[in-house]
């Protein structure tokens, strides 16, 4: 059976631990970088995979991470600043990675400065997107653009 719906829009949002990250910046009590990116097989409906799942501020982690393995993180292929107050982030998969249908994009930061130094290196998830469900074939290369205002 086809899906006759209208395929959802992409929604991205920032976690709830990157809000907290971003308003300590501020006060000069945390410094991050944006540290790599992972895809997961979540994200979508599975009984209409052109609609989306809300998504969880509170999330820690994606749903179901496929690639690169769980705890680990793809760089990005470039970082660019268009304005002082935007930032993207050009995340690229290669002809042979991630090979299945895909639906959700995690971005990771790490903290360099904090005024706790236990948590210097900590990393955390900064931005979830959710997509209708898009099938990444062998000998297909992706790159998706991830763009932060503030």
């Amino acid at each position: 059976m086809p899906f006759l719906d209208t395929p959802d829009p992409i929604i991205a949002t920032l976690t709830d631990e990157a809000r907290t990250n971003f308003a300590l910046s501020t006060m000069g009590e945390v410094s991050f970088i944006v540290k790599g990116f992972a895809v997961g097989r979540e994200g979508y409906d599975d009984t209409n995979p052109v609609k989306i799942d809300l998504i969880d501020p509170s999330l820690t982690a994606l749903g179901d991470q496929f690639f690169p393995t769980v705890g680990t993180r793809k760089a990005f292929e470039a970082i660019e600043n268009p304005t002082p107050a935007t930032v993207v982030i050009n995340c690229r998969l290669a002809s042979t990675e991630a090979v299945a249908g895909l639906g959700e994009i995690g971005v990771w930061a790490e903290i360099v400065y904090s005024i706790i130094p236990a948590n210097i290196g900590n990393e955390f998830l900064m931005a979830v997107a959710h997509y209708p469900i898009q099938t990444k074939t062998l000998r297909q290369s992706v790159i998706y653009r991830i763009i932060i205002q503030f």
